[in-house]
């Protein structure tokens, strides 16, 4: 057997019945809780290991017939039995009488019993807690409230010293050991068997260091863990206004349950909104429906920047949760301001979803088959001429934007006009397109790409935004309109009715929104 390794009583408690099996001599070179195991065929031949390890009571009992044959030798030690040179043994015979009183002293060293005080039930509850009731031993993690057979509920554990509680004990030190005896401070909690194995099968391995470091990564990693079943913090933010004259309701309890079905959880305090239109008729080709809209929103805008630039995000800013329901060009300016800076969920409102499902009319299915990764795609539907510094981009989504709905400005003639490109998706287009928060990021690169395409190969300057697309998916396409120094991105919304021509409401650029055909402007910076 090697050296090395260190035996557990069982292993070293076979090696003893080989031994006795084998008509040999048995040598145990013991300290007062470990030992040694050597073997010999016959008086005057050398001693040969056998392995070191925890000398328990199996092998007391297996040392019993080698003992009652006076095959059983033995040797006291104060060292390590792992270093003992075996060439220089000077051993004495034993009886069973003498192996049981060194086993009831082994179990005094290594046990809380009668050495010194003990630490009071509140600090050892204290430890169990810090440790979650588990083996803090390495790798082991055992449940320490269960008896691992019966499984019944018990405080099966070990509170073992770090420095012995007597000098003479495992990692025992003479100044130490009374004064840190009941310190919780030097306690592990730890399985029978992860206690054995510190102590008495290999406690020259397990120093004073590496039991400290040990306890002190078992709390940090308990700590750790506990505190991933707290939901990160997210601050909710409502986008909303009234729509064909439809004014919508938020309900908190609603968005606090679909925060739940994202492993969020909603910040202490009210949530904050913004782009509100109140009550005011949803027309956004009336420059009187943008100039109420712009005079809410500019002096939000301090707010909001103060609110994106909150910690702890890695961006700088607080995890948002975002509810937005609104016109889709409100929606695209909205996702411009907030850009992609912050850390945002959107949640998308399903209007047909029960609101007893769980996460309410916010949430996606929870059963829902992740799509495709080609589900959602950039294509290009008419080249880009050299020179032409116009583009038009189409969004969809919910519904296929027909190219005579644009104006012949854009199309004409089954021709298009200026290069355009369009984002849509394989199958029936509807409303609840997006079947997950997975679908949204699918979306929102196929809008990144998009963006890049029209900024950095085509290099146009205006782009003709024509979107029909479920809300989150206006907002994503604003937060890309951030990224870079873009185009001016003239926004289309269509009049009433499924057929009805598209016709502009604002144009947004580097630094203002402005309504087409009128004079109010937002300033975004």
């Amino acid at each position: 057997m090697s050296e090395f390794i260190p035996l557990s009583d069982a292993e070293m408690a076979a090696a003893i019945s080989k031994t006795y099996a084998a008509s040999g001599e048995l040598l145990v070179i013991a300290n007062g809780y470990t030992a040694k195991l050597a073997a010999r065929s016959t008086t005057g031949d050398s001693w040969t290991s056998l392995g070191r390890g925890d000398f328990g009571l199996e092998c007391g009992a297996a040392v019993e017939p080698l003992a009652a044959a006076s095959q059983l030798w033995w040797q006291d030690i104060t060292s390590s039995p792992a270093a003992f040179d075996l060439s220089t043994v000077t051993p004495a015979a034993r009886s069973p009488n003498d192996v049981a009183k060194w086993l009831s002293n082994a179990e005094t060293l290594t046990t809380s019993i009668g050495r010194g005080a003990s630490p009071t039930s509140e600090d050892m509850n204290y430890l169990g807690y810090l440790a979650a009731w588990r083996c803090q031993f390495w790798g082991c993690g055992k449940d320490l409230k269960k008896q691992t057979a019966t499984g019944v509920a018990s405080k099966s554990s070990y509170f073992a010293h770090i420095i012995a509680s007597s000098p003479n004990g495992p990692r025992g030190d003479p100044l130490l050991s009374e004064k840190l005896s009941s310190d919780i401070e030097n306690f592990l909690l730890l399985c029978d068997e992860c206690h054995r194995r510190i102590d008495r099968q290999d406690p020259e391995r397990f120093t004073v260091p590496v039991l400290r470091t040990m306890r002190e990564q078992s709390v940090v990693e308990v700590q750790r863990l506990l505190a991933s079943l707290q939901y990160k913090e997210a601050v909710p933010v409502i986008v909303m206004g009234n729509i064909s004259a439809q004014a919508p309701h938020f309900v908190a309890r609603e968005a606090e349950e679909a925060l739940w079905t994202r492993k969020l959880r909603m910040a202490a305090g009210h949530p904050h909104t913004f782009f509100e239109n109140g009550w005011n008729q949803h027309d956004p080709h009336l420059p009187s429906y943008w100039s109420a809209l712009f005079n809410s929103i500019q002096p939000e805008l301090p707010q909001l920047r103060k609110l994106l630039r909150t910690s702890p995000s890695p961006g700088g800013g607080a995890h948002l949760a975002v509810f937005p329901v609104h016109g889709t060009s409100a929606l695209i300016l909205a996702g411009r301001v907030f850009g992609e800076a912050s850390a945002v969920s959107l949640f998308q409102f399903r209007r047909e979803r029960p609101v007893t499902a769980p996460g309410g009319r916010w949430a996606f299915d929870e059963n829902a088959q992740p799509s495709r990764a080609d589900k959602y795609y950039c294509r290009t539907l008419q080249e880009h001429a050299a020179g032409n510094e116009q583009a038009c981009l189409i969004v969809s989504l919910t519904f296929s934007v027909s190219p005579t709905r644009l104006g012949a400005h854009v199309f004409e003639n089954d021709v298009f006009k200026m290069g355009t490109i369009e984002v849509t998706a394989d199958g029936k287009l509807h409303p609840d397109i997006l079947a997950s928060e997975a679908d949204l990021d699918l979306v929102s690169r196929q809008l990144g790409e998009a963006v890049r395409l029209l900024q950095d190969e085509w290099h146009v300057k205006r782009v003709h935004l024509f979107v029909g697309a479920p809300a989150t998916v206006c907002f994503k396409l604003g937060q890309k309109l951030q990224a870079r120094h873009h185009a001016l991105y003239r926004c289309y919304e269509s009049a009433f009715g499924s057929n009805a021509p598209y016709a502009p409401t604002i144009d947004i650029s580097n630094d203002e929104a402005r309504v087409v055909g009128a004079a109010d402007i937002l300033r975004l910076t």
